[in-house]
């Protein structure tokens, strides 16, 4: 395999043999990101206090974004073109249970959601890595970039039948397209491997200029995350630098410690992804008087925990865990999930089923994903299974 020099952040070093070591303060960020998306997704604004939390935790996909997108600077070491390439795909079509849950038939109106753009993202972040291995300032550069591509196509009319196939997948309107959508990866990139001190540096600039917009009479926008403004953007760099600034500022040895329970949900962000959505699902649908209230926060979080440390024992007793060592298991369960908007209603039986089926893929996903990344084509079928089993026995 071709090697690729891999460029590590300033303060953490990789072990003898090469390979990186657990970086805490990236767990700690998915376990923040986890808290803000549950805040988010509640969607409380019944006062002052709650508007003003939900109004943070409407910068949870930058957050979530920019840390999931790092692994690609890891990966661009380690695995071939053809591996990463097949993990992701398989990741945007088993991420598809969650658009389903989130939005319903997607083959009705396809809309790029949360694991969709994370499947983009990771993917040519790992082709930048792996091609051009750039510094950090290529990756602050292309961030501005990205953004800047955003607000140059809005001028181009919406009514043209040819910006019919670019629209909820390239640009905008749509869910998380990739024109802005592909800037928190970057951004991510840059903050986890520049200086620290830069994380300052860029935080205060984002909030000069913000500073600079409102002494001017230009309106800033900073809540407008679906079409996204100017305003998002440069709270969104703030946000994110002072973030990665304090995690990174925090020493290895006391982060679990001190967050352990946060630890364990950004090690668990992807389960938690689902089983959260689908708490909230349920409450709203089948509950009075819990939904815009205050209640809703201690309901979803405590149900959701529960449920994430319930299914693993039960799932075990079930067999689920061998059956999916097996790589017709995993081919099955992507056509269940691509099939059942063709078959469901919308609704409960549609967002049900597809919660029960993302549940599996977040629970044994990284078998799939360990098995996958290694691949390299042409390969034949037999070979292909066979070595996805031994893979997925090993834990390779």
């Amino acid at each position: 395999m071709k090697k690729v020099n891999i460029k590590y952040s300033v303060d953490k070093k990789p072990n003898p043999d090469g390979t990186p070591i657990r970086d805490h303060s990236l767990d700690l960020l998915k376990g923040v990101a986890c808290v803000l998306m549950l805040l988010a997704h509640t969607h409380l604004q019944i006062d002052l206090p709650s508007k003003a939390v939900t109004f943070f935790g409407n910068f949870t996909p930058v957050l979530f974004f920019a840390v999931s997108g790092i692994t690609a600077n890891f990966q661009a070491r380690k695995y071939p073109v053809a591996g990463i390439m097949t993990t992701y795909i398989m990741i945007f079509l088993l991420g598809l249970s969650f658009a389903a849950m989130v939005a319903g038939n997607f083959w009705a109106t396809f809309n790029m959601d949360i694991l969709q753009i994370i499947a983009v993202g990771v993917l040519i972040l790992y082709l930048v890595q792996r091609y051009l291995a750039p510094g950090y300032w290529f990756h602050l550069g292309a961030a501005g970039a990205v953004f800047a591509i955003k607000l140059a196509t809005d001028v181009l009319p919406r009514d043209t039948s040819w910006m019919g196939y670019l629209q909820n997948i390239l640009l905008e309107p749509g869910n998380f397209v990739v024109i802005p959508w592909l800037f928190p990866f970057f951004l991510g990139m840059f903050c986890h491997l520049a200086p620290n001190r830069y994380n300052l540096w860029l935080a205060g600039s984002a909030t000069l200029v913000m500073g600079l917009m409102l002494a001017s009479g230009i309106p800033l926008g900073v809540d407008n995350r679906w079409d996204m403004s100017t305003g998002y953007f440069l709270f969104s760099l703030l946000l994110t630098s002072s973030a990665f600034y304090v995690a990174r500022w925090l020493p290895q040895s006391i982060i679990p410690r001190a967050f352990g329970w946060l630890l364990w949900l950004g090690k668990n962000s992807l389960l938690f992804l689902y089983v959260h959505m689908g708490v909230i699902w349920i409450v709203r649908e089948y509950t009075h008087g819990i939904w815009e209230s205050y209640l809703v926060w201690p309901v979803v979080s405590l149900a959701s925990i529960s449920l994430m440390w319930s299914l693993p024992p039960l799932l075990n007793t079930l067999r689920i865990p061998a059956l999916m060592a097996h790589l017709p298991a995993w081919a099955g369960l992507t056509a269940l999930i691509l099939a059942a908007p063709l078959l469901l209603p919308a609704g409960a039986p549609l967002v049900l089923t597809e919660f029960a089926l993302g549940l599996v893929f977040s629970l044994y996903y990284v078998s799939l994903t360990q098995a996958l990344k290694n691949l390299s084509w042409p390969a034949s079928p037999y070979k292909l299974a066979g070595n996805f089993k031994d893979k997925v026995k090993s834990g390779a």
